[in-house]
């Protein structure tokens, strides 16, 4: 659990007791404090602001009538000088939780405010489930219930290995978005994993963008968009060995891809001795790896952790509660778009109007 450290001065202000001297909290006036269960916070009175003001924790308002709250509060020193504080370590109680306090003066009415208390978090965003717990999830969703066959358990791995190929066709996945830099080797057309096992990466899926990196000069790379053609555009290159600054590149979409460029590089854009002074980089989908061991996790962002679990749900349903598939695909296709309406980048978009220019007829 945390610490929390503030510092409390005493100023004139107005709040609904009146005008007259209030605590401020961290320079803010009399605020409502949140302190959460297990917590502890340490309110520093060191200030000399607070010399006659004595800083408590009540479960009434300004303490009206009085009910002090002193579970898990100390007071060090006095107030106003050198190492004073009141400490508080909110202790968390069964069922109801802690009651709401609230911070007075026990010397001067109206000084204070409230401090609302608000159950412990766990501290985590990590939840990053196993590939038996998505397997459990699912099944339950189908309404097969009891202890998993091996068979079972094989088949749900399965369908999840299934559907992952299948996101792959669905669109772009930001989180396997990844970039390859490439050196540039003089006359050489075709790059692949095959080539350069060390730079080409082997889990592309699709190639996205790509551009030629002159990164001569380190301080100052110069970088230059590259044209994706097609198949056919490259087919027709009359000379596809021609030397010259790359402007051009073709996918050949295989099992493991291969990436054309045109020209080939020439001496000047390419180099032996400093393979990253002329790279050729490009933005590709990485495939979603596979579900693997049963303790493995999954190669899945959270945003995709429902409609994942849907999906394979829908999938299971197919094999062994064939009635429910229907729900389940609609289940399973809305939590899909949500995920994928989520997955963007958030860019703005432009929309300009088309102009045409007479010819002065």
């Amino acid at each position: 659990m945390a610490t929390i450290t503030y510092t409390v001065t005493v100023a004139t202000g107005t709040t609904q007791y009146g005008t007259g001297n209030r605590y401020y909290i961290n320079g803010e006036l009399a605020p409502v404090l949140y302190l959460q269960e297990g917590n502890t916070y340490i309110f520093d009175t060191s200030d000399s602001t607070n010399d006659t003001h004595i800083f408590a924790f009540s479960t009434n308002p300004n303490n009206d009538p009085a009910a002090p709250y002193t579970t898990g509060v100390t007071t060090t020193g006095t107030s106003g000088q050198t190492g004073s504080n009141t400490t508080i370590v909110v202790a968390p109680v069964k069922r109801t939780g802690a009651p709401v306090l609230f911070y007075y003066c026990t010397v001067h009415s109206g000084m204070g405010g409230s401090a609302q208390t608000i159950p412990p978090t766990s501290e985590t965003t990590e939840y990053n489930p196993q590939i038996d717990d998505i397997i459990e999830e699912a099944y339950e969703r189908t309404g097969v219930m009891g202890t998993r066959t091996g068979y079972q358990l094989r088949s749900a791995r399965r369908s999840l290995n299934i559907m992952f190929q299948e996101w792959g066709n669905r669109g772009v996945h930001l989180w396997k978005v990844k970039l390859a830099k490439i050196p540039l080797v003089e006359g050489q057309a075709e790059y692949n994993f095959a080539a350069d096992s060390t730079n080409f990466p082997q889990d592309i899926d699709s190639v996205l963008e790509a551009y030629y990196r002159n990164n001569s000069t380190p301080t100052a790379p110069v970088d230059v968009a590259l044209t994706k053609i097609d198949r056919s555009t490259y087919s027709q290159t009359p000379n596809k060995l021609a030397k010259g600054t790359p402007s051009q590149y073709y996918v050949e979409r295989k099992i493991n891809p291969s990436i054309f460029l045109y020209t080939t590089p020439s001496s000047s854009v390419s180099s032996t001795t400093t393979p990253s002074n002329f790279q050729f980089c490009f933005y590709y989908l990485a495939k979603i790896q596979d579900a693997g061991s049963y303790n493995f996790t999954s190669d899945v962002v959270n945003r995709f952790y429902p409609c994942m679990m849907s999906g394979l749900a829908y999938y299971l349903s197919q094999k062994y509660s064939p009635d429910r598939s229907q729900e389940l695909e609609r289940r399973y296709e809305s939590e899909l778009l949500r995920a994928l309406d989520a997955d963007n980048q958030g860019t703005s978009t432009f929309i300009s109007p088309q102009t045409f220019y007479g010819d002065g007829v």
